[in-house]
């Protein structure tokens, strides 16, 4: 039977050491943390013997080797896991083995290496897996999580929750940031259950928070007058990030006519694009699409007239828009300079100082505008969606132009309606014929004599008057006709409906899809 005992370490023994008798065996005199305290010496006397600060247990293992075991400086605590050990290691004599203890006391950073290289057999960008290593590996510093046994859901949640609470410039994220992070670590725990590491995801429980409270980059669509300037501005302006300034306007006008993110118009090169197809379209390669798939893009026709000249100069096999400008994320400085060098030229055009003063204060070609929206490169997808939906383009048609996968992020997150958008939307709509109201006020005498004037009026017409050329209001679907109705003697019934039976002597069941025809 294993028992706890505090292991000795011998220790060398400093000069001028008082040696005292305790219990009939020298000690030496030693004075440790500010206080003196008696250590038994060695059997030569020329060290010092120190307990260990924790309790040990030397246990006889499953396979028959003895280990010496180290628990906690408290003796209780140590019994209880000198307990939990025993009750362990008879189980696995007994044929019952825990196969993912060995895992739990694995490093963190270790099982993030593995999956980062799980990704990366997958076929996923390089890019794609170390930010999601990036984003588990702060969440795990972040909490002090060193081995696989110190996940703690409740305090993954605490530190993000703390996170969003604070400012762009203190390192806070919003919620959408919140719940990449949360997809990234329950990404994590999936693949800790399929790689044997544990039998349940430790991270399972994680929720994600509702972005629509919480929203700190909106973007904004550009106008058709801030588009074209901002073209205009670009193709007049030097090389930045090593693309020419002609070469930064065909880079936002393709990404404004094909809502093309900017890691896929950066893997584009002269044979993506199929102009004299049928159908042009430009071809953006699995490995760069979002979704890991070939995606063929339709090209507008005036944008097939400005891309044919335009790629002739293009050399084959290599990107059209050469750079790392898009693996270093430096799209939003590229057309925030385009944007700027925009709104000076549009100021300058300004003859009056009242004039000037009012464009000063107006949003046009900001990039970030009043309502801290911001038009960034990825704006021009939104741009993009925007025109669509304001062209009358079917919600259905934009989402797979977009290579959306649901329709809802299509129209809620892409598609920038405002108020006079909707308001021309709405006077597309027509009233209804409104009825007469004298004639609807009028009497049963008074309809009787506008029917018969109406007959008379069809008959001097050369028309048969019908059934449903009378225009008063019905009293009841008993005495008035309409297309479409059956007339026997006093009775009218319509065609494939339930007739009123209020008052009706010959009620007649009809079903909607044969009726019944009662004979005359």
């Amino acid at each position: 039977m294993a028992t706890l005992f505090r292991p000795t370490r011998p220790y060398p023994l400093p000069a001028n050491t008082e040696i005292v008798d305790k219990d009939g065996k020298p000690h030496a005199r030693i004075r440790d943390r500010g206080k003196w305290v008696l250590f038994p010496l060695s059997v030569d006397r020329t060290q010092y013997l120190k307990p260990a600060a924790k309790w040990a247990a030397d246990v006889r293992l499953a396979d028959g080797t003895r280990r010496r075991m180290r628990f906690s400086p408290n003796r209780d605590a140590s019994a209880v896991m000198l307990a939990d050990l025993i009750k362990k290691i008879e189980a696995e004599r007994s044929g019952v083995r825990d196969q993912y203890a060995d895992h739990r006391v694995r490093p963190l950073n270790e099982l993030l290496a593995e999956y980062k290289q799980h990704h990366n057999d997958r076929g996923n960008t390089p890019k794609q897996a170390e930010q999601t290593r990036r984003r588990c590996e702060l969440v795990f510093e972040g909490n002090g999580f060193v081995l696989l046994s110190d996940l703690d859901t409740t305090a993954v949640e605490r530190w993000l929750a703390d996170r969003r609470g604070l400012t762009r410039g203190e390192g806070g994220i919003s919620a959408q940031t919140s719940n990449h992070y949360t997809t990234a670590l329950k990404a994590f725990g999936n693949w800790l259950v399929k790689a044997r590491c544990v039998n349940e995801n430790p991270l399972r429980h994680l929720g994600r928070v509702n972005t629509r409270v919480d929203i700190r980059h909106v973007r904004r669509p550009l106008t058709a007058d801030e588009f074209a300037r901002l073209l205009a501005a670009a193709r007049a302006s030097g090389s930045f990030r090593g693309i020419s300034g002609p070469d930064r306007g065909m880079l936002y006008l393709v990404a404004g006519m094909t809502g093309l993110r900017a890691s896929e118009l950066a893997s584009l090169t002269p044979d993506s694009f199929s102009l004299d197809a049928p159908t042009p379209v430009v071809a953006v390669a699995a490995a760069y699409s979002k979704h890991r798939r070939r995606d063929e893009v339709p090209l507008h026709t005036d944008l097939v007239h400005e891309l044919r000249a335009w790629l002739d100069e293009r050399p084959e096999g290599e990107p059209v828009w050469g750079g790392k400008w898009a693996k270093h994320n430096e799209g939003g400085d590229m057309i925030r300079r385009d944007l700027d060098a925009a709104r000076r030229a549009w100021l300058a055009e300004t003859a009056t100082d009242d004039e000037r003063e009012r464009r000063s204060a107006s949003d046009f070609l900001l990039y970030r505008d009043s309502e801290d929206r911001v038009a960034d490169f990825h704006a021009l997808r939104h741009t993009f969606v925007t025109n669509l939906v304001n062209a009358g383009v079917a919600p259905k048609d934009a989402k797979e132009l977009a290579r959306h996968s649901t329709i809802t992020l299509t129209m809620d997150r892409y598609a920038h309606v405002g108020v006079r958008d909707t308001a021309a939307a709405l006077s597309k709509l027509r009233l209804p014929a409104q009825t007469n109201a004298r004639e609807s006020s009028s009497g049963a005498a008074t309809g009787a004599a506008d029917s018969g004037n109406e007959q008379g009026r069809a008959e001097t017409n050369g028309e048969t008057p019908s059934a449903g050329s009378n225009s008063n209001p019905p009293e009841s679907l008993g005495k008035e006709g309409f297309r479409g109705q059956v007339k026997t003697g006093e009775q009218v019934h319509p065609r494939g409906f339930e007739p009123l039976t209020l008052g009706s002597e010959d009620r007649c069941s009809i079903q909607l899809s044969y009726g019944c025809v009662p004979e005359f």
